[in-house]
């Protein structure tokens, strides 16, 4: 199934639209080290692979398996993170976070999954939602018990010689 690139929604305090070369310079500038320690990824600190990130968001986009956003702020339109809604198949689907580090600390992880959660129930056909997170990161660990997902698993996701990640996975049903 393809997805449209218009996909636009909102919650209480931000807008998501797709990911587009629009937001490369923002993604690039927030996306740090910092930031991506708890991510699937390392940044390479070249904007060329920020492009080449976009540009493979939209082919799995048209591919219908992953439908990756850009957050807004909806009062100043500032660029807040990144978020997504990857393996999309009929069975499940994972949910996906990042914000930049001025963003942390105010609630809006939350707001994100919920978010994330609520355009998955009323636009996929999917029996669960998985989130997985880093069992260091805290923060992800109490977004997913507030909004209700369940410990499914833990296991080791390697993303370099140097950085593997301890990772504990949520689900919750969709019905």
């Amino acid at each position: 199934m393809e997805f449209k690139r218009d996909i636009k929604f909102t919650s209480q305090r931000l807008h998501f639209e797709i990911v587009s070369d629009q937001y490369v310079q923002d993604i690039f500038r927030e996306l740090t080290p910092k930031v991506a320690k708890f991510l699937p990824f390392v940044p390479t600190g070249k904007i060329e692979d920020t492009y080449g990130f976009v540009s493979y968001s939209l082919n799995q986009l048209k591919k219908g398996e992953d439908i990756t956003f850009v957050v807004l702020d909806r009062e100043t339109n500032s660029f807040v993170g990144c978020c997504g809604i990857h393996e999309i198949t009929s069975e499940s689907a994972s949910l996906g976070i990042w914000l930049k580090e001025s963003a942390s600390g105010k609630g809006l992880g939350t707001e994100l999954i919920e978010a994330l959660e609520n355009y998955a129930n009323k636009s996929l056909s999917v029996d669960c939602l998985i989130y997985n997170v880093d069992k260091n990161n805290k923060g992800s660990i109490k977004i997913a018990e507030k909004l209700g997902f369940v410990y499914h698993k833990s296991f080791l996701r390697k993303v370099s010689e140097e950085k593997v990640l301890d990772m504990l996975q949520y689900v919750k049903s969709t019905n």
